[in-house]
């Protein structure tokens, strides 16, 4: 067993910021069993020199000669070396079990000290180099080994009543000498599983003892009874060396079997898809962490982070395209973590970070900045360029729960509120508590018989034009007439839909509904055009302009009264696919809105080459106009942007009749809001239209003040 770094001694990763409390312990610790390791092995050089071992009597013996015996022993020590098995202990220690343990025994059972010494410490340089190991731990794992092999060696000869530092010693099997050897190797598994367990313990802060204990029955399985054969491999090698292959079979059997331990507590408590820690072992972290927070009145954080969208995404391309997203999105997460914390899969895009050991709930914030802005980044996968969103929910012991199960439940609840709230993340509030319980999903169980109950129905919400101050379309907007609950508005249940894959019947119910109600106010004498909302699902389907022809044709309404509503982000989370869906609905002369501009990611460059109609600012812009100087400079820049780009504009959110005339002065198109309208039924439409109509043409100079709002 040896020190280990899990990620096999490569670059250094760019991680998290996250203060850690003081770790000077540890280093004192390992420098100090380097300096012991180097003191030993001197006095071993002296005390027991290599030409009383290996000098020209060695060789005159009779067959085998102790220096043939020698030999082989360290060429299999130095072999055995070479095929570890790493048994991870956490953080960024693992030991590592080798075949050549046993001949490492036999090899401090005949001595001399030092040729052991020599001979181990060769072997772990040689497997370290390969393994591009930092000269620290290189030095460490030598030393380890060197007392390791010292206190086997040691325990042997004084048991055994021969000299500590004796040239040879020629093994018989007699009761002394096995007796000797066992309590040898019983010395050799806990010196070495100490050593081990106390850097875990100095890295981790827990006690040495618990970590010891931990893993003693796995280390007495492997290493024990490797161990045990070094009498064995001893008797043979100084009687029948050409046996000595014959002894490889049961140290295989030992070897294999803790390969076949490890893979299996690996596929147990491991991910499959991404390597990382599944929710089995986040749960067996986060209680230990728990415990030591508690004990040492630290914060712990817990953080649930899933992808927006992902279903959209792995319908659309595929689950071959969705599973190797997944494996980069956790290569990133566990890049990036911050050292000592915990990042997890779940199931599905749901992953989980657990933060040890950290002041306060700012740091957790600090953090989950940072991972967010790892995935903000674009993906390259199967061939296709993607951003994808990610939202993140916080919560923070003790303040939010002082139990894993109540953290994880409100660091969820966290996460859809974020979703709701189209924020990056949010920490765990109180207030939530309410509208996140079991009645969450009796509500999706609802969702998905309400468009076949008939329980959707579409309001509609006026825009106008800002020259005329008539009524020159409408915005359609979804409602749900829950049978106990009463009236649901978007924003209770549109979330799950996206996230379940309802979005698709709803969405199709809109434009259907939308579509007739635009074919009755025609037939009325009333010209008007719909928004519709596009989900990032829709934005991604190839079939998409083909149902919408299909859908105009059979309520024969011209395609230019139809305006597709798509968000930044969705468009951002595939771009070629999202260029070519809008492409092809303009072919067919349905118009394209940007919604919610400013609030997104798109950059000018895709605003370029996106086929589009129309920039609807965000209402966060508008409504704070009286108030935030930067917005005003930002509403009034967009509208020149979109008309040198000859745009259409709409500003969303207009609440008084100040904002409407300011707009009206920068020559903004198109106004929607409270002040002009609330969401209202159809035949409101119908008033609110000949309203406006007549005040046009009664006092044209006075056409933009409230007239119909309800």
């Amino acid at each position: 067993m040896g020190l280990t770094s899990q990620d096999g001694g490569g670059a250094e990763r760019s991680a998290a910021p996250l203060p850690r409390r003081p770790t000077w312990a540890l280093p004192v610790y390992i420098w100090g069993v380097i300096v012991a390791g180097c003191l030993i092995l001197a006095a071993s050089l002296v005390l027991a020199p290599l030409q009383e071992a290996l000098g020209a009597s060695a060789w005159g013996d009779p067959y085998p000669s102790r220096g043939l015996v020698l030999v082989i022993l360290v060429l299999t020590v130095i072999v055995g070396e070479l095929r570890p098995v790493p048994v991870p202990r956490g953080g960024d220690v693992a030991d590592m079990i080798t075949i050549s343990t046993t001949f490492t025994l036999t090899l401090a059972i005949v001595g001399p000290l030092s040729l052991a010494l020599i001979a181990q410490g060769v072997a772990v340089l040689i497997d370290d180099t390969i393994s591009r190991r930092s000269p620290l731990k290189m030095a460490f794992n030598v030393s380890q080994y060197v007392l390791t092999v010292t206190a086997a060696h040691t325990v042997y000869s004084l048991v055994a009543g021969e000299p500590v530092f004796g040239p040879y010693n020629i093994f018989e099997p007699v009761p002394i000498e096995l007796w000797a050897a066992l309590v040898a190797a019983a010395a050799f598994l806990v010196v070495n599983q100490i050593l081990v367990s106390a850097v875990v313990a100095f890295d981790s802060g827990e006690r040495v003892g618990p970590i010891f204990a931990a893993d003693l029955r796995f280390q007495a399985m492997t290493t024990g009874v490797l161990a045990v054969l070094a009498p064995v491999a001893a008797l043979i090698v100084q009687t029948q060396p050409l046996m000595l292959p014959m002894l490889i079979a049961p140290i295989a059997a030992v070897y294999n079997s803790a390969r076949l331990a490890v893979a299996m507590g690996l596929q147990a408590s491991h991910d499959s898809l991404t390597g990382l820690a599944n929710r089995e072992l986040f749960r067996a972290r986060a209680v230990r962490a728990l415990e030591d927070s508690q004990r040492t009145s630290q914060a712990l954080a817990i953080m649930m982070i899933d992808l927006d969208h992902f279903k959209e995404i792995n319908d659309t391309l595929g689950h071959q395209v969705g599973d190797e997203l997944i494996r980069e999105v956790a290569h990133r997460l566990e890049e990036a973590r911050p050292e000592g914390a915990t990042v997890a899969r779940l199931g599905g895009d749901e992953f989980a970070v657990l933060l040890p050991d950290i002041p306060d709930l700012s740091v957790a914030e600090d953090v989950a900045t940072y991972l967010l802005s790892v995935l903000s980044k674009s993906f390259s996968v199967g061939g296709v360029r993607l951003v994808v969103q990610a939202s993140l929910g916080i919560a923070l012991s003790p303040d939010h729960g002082d139990d894993v199960h109540t953290l994880m439940r409100r660091s969820d609840i966290a996460l859809y509120e974020a979703k709701r709230e189209r924020a990056r993340f949010c920490a765990y509030s109180n207030e939530d508590e309410d509208v996140h319980t079991p009645q969450r999903l009796t509500i999706l169980t609802d969702l998905r018989s309400a468009v076949e109950d008939d329980q959707l129905f579409l309001v509609y919400q006026p825009k106008i034009n800002v020259t005329s101050g008539e009524v020159c379309g409408v915005e359609a907007l979804v409602r749900w007439n829950h049978p106990t609950r009463g009236i649901q508005y978007p924003d209770t249940f549109i979330p799950l839909a996206e996230n379940t894959g309802l979005i698709a019947p709803i969405t199709f119910f809109v434009l259907e509904r939308a579509l007739r109600q635009v074919r009755t106010w025609q037939e009325s004498g009333i010209d008007l055009s719909v928004a519709v909302n596009l989900s990032v699902r829709h934005l991604t389907d190839m079939s998409l302009p083909d149902r919408i022809a299909v859908a105009l044709e059979r309520w024969g309404v011209a395609p230019s009264k139809l305006v597709i509503e798509v968000t930044e982000s969705s468009i951002m989370t595939d771009p070629k696919r999202g260029a070519v869906v809008l492409q092809q609905l303009r072919r067919i002369g349905v118009e394209v809105s940007i919604d919610d501009y400013g609030t997104g990611h798109a950059s000018l460059n895709y605003l370029k080459q996106f086929d589009i109609d129309e920039l609807k600012i965000d209402r966060s812009f508008i409504m704070n106009l009286d108030i935030e100087s930067s917005d005003a400079i930002i509403v009034a820049s967009t509208v020149e942007l979109g008309h040198n780009l000859g745009l259409r504009i709409v500003a969303e959110g207009v609440e008084d009749g100040d904002t409407l005339a300011w707009l009206t002065g920068l020559g903004c198109d198109i106004a929607q809001g409270y002040y002009i309208g609330r969401p209202m039924a159809p035949d409101a439409v119908v008033e609110v239209v000949e309203q406006r109509r007549l005040e046009s043409k009664r006092h044209p100079s006075s056409a933009l003040r409230l007239v119909g709002s309800n």
